[in-house]
Parts: C-alpha cells; structure tokens; sequence
C-alpha cells in the first residue's frame, strides 16, 4: 500500500510535458484541415454550378429536338402525294 502511495505521488510530481507546443500543433493541423474543407466546399460549389448550367442546356437542346420532330411531323403530313407515272397526262 505504501508502494501504491508512492508510484501515485511520482506521477503526479513528474516532469509534465509540453502541452503548450502539443496544442499548438493541434491547432494548426485543426486550421490546416479547416482550410482544405474550405477548398472542398468552392469546387463541390463549382461543380453544381457547371451542373446546373450543362442540366439547364440539356433541357434546352431536348426541348429544341421535340419542337423540331413536331415541325418535321407536321410537314410530312402536308405533303401532297406525288403523281404516280401511269397517272401522267402524257399519252
């Protein structure tokens, strides 16, 4: 018991460390970290940006392609059958 006594008061009057310059190198690495995040989060931002932009120019182009089939469909069924050759007046 007195053995216990002792190994408990050495490690409480041990040399402590330098926790000062510990949290110091935490910190910058918390910051460091903190800037890489930042950095992150601008080009996911880009990135859903351009995706807008390129989703916004598909729903275009898609559009155009649909009122272009309907122009094509409406003209094909104007068109007048053409003469057949038998049914020429040539005779």
């Amino acid at each position: 018991m007195v053995l216990n006594l002792f190994v408990l008061a050495g490690c409480a009057t041990a040399p402590q460390r330098n926790t000062s310059g510990d949290i110091d190198s935490l910190n910058a690495k918390v910051s460091s970290l903190q800037n890489e995040l930042s950095a992150k989060d601008a080009e996911i931002a880009k990135l859903q940006s351009q995706m807008s932009g390129q989703e916004a120019a598909l729903r275009a182009a898609e559009e155009e392609k649909r009122a272009l089939t309907e122009k094509l469909e409406a003209l094909s069924k104007k068109e007048t059958p053409k003469a057949k050759p038998y049914d020429s007046d040539l005779k």
